[in-house]
């Protein structure tokens, strides 16, 4: 009988790259723009999308059956999240499933100025890691990223290849389109 023996590496996978990621962007551009235009007009304060939900959980009763949380509410009582009705928030479910992100951090900041707000979105694409320890790579749109301080924006070289150079905590910027840029977060 013969034994197959099985290595595994230590290292960690490697994010995707600048340019695979550009490539991504580029291809879903439309996508990617659609997810901000709904979250821009459709949505109050800030809070990730999909919120945390009972849906699935289930919940043991004194006499330790499970007992299952109704699904979602049906559309006649349908209650917005964060300003989503239930066909928005199908609309983004089917959007950040085509661009392969899980969800949606948003961040809206009102302004004192006539009903203004800015508005960022963080969208992971690739993490792996633990929350103290990790590296992941976002897409994110922030129209005042270059006027922030402590922020750290390249054009050149790929930011995986920078943060292994130093392997020290770090949060790297790459433009990628407009507003629209790579974010890279590495904590040791």
């Amino acid at each position: 009988m013969k034994e197959l023996i099985s290595a595994v590496s230590c290292e960690p996978p490697m994010p995707p790259s600048d340019e695979e990621m550009m490539q991504h962007f580029n291809t879903h551009e439309a996508v990617f723009n659609k997810v901000y235009e709904i979250m821009a007009d459709c949505t109050e304060g800030s809070f990730h999308y999909p919120p945390l939900s009972p849906e699935g959980i289930m919940i043991l009763d004194s006499a330790t059956q499970e007992i299952e949380l109704p699904d979602e509410t049906s559309d006649e009582q349908d209650t917005p999240v964060y300003g989503l009705l239930k066909p928005e928030r199908i609309l983004l479910d089917s959007l950040l499933s085509e661009i392969g992100c899980g969800l949606v951090l948003v961040d809206r900041q009102e302004r004192e100025m006539a009903d203004s707000a800015k508005l960022s979105l963080a969208m992971p694409y690739y993490s792996h890691g633990i929350v103290d320890a990790g590296t992941s790579k976002s897409f994110v749109y922030d129209p005042e990223l270059r006027s922030r301080r402590n922020i750290s924006i390249t054009e050149q070289g790929d930011l995986n290849e920078i943060y292994r150079r130093t392997y020290n905590d770090t949060t790297l910027y790459k433009p990628i389109k407009g507003n629209w840029y790579i974010e890279l977060d590495h904590s040791r």
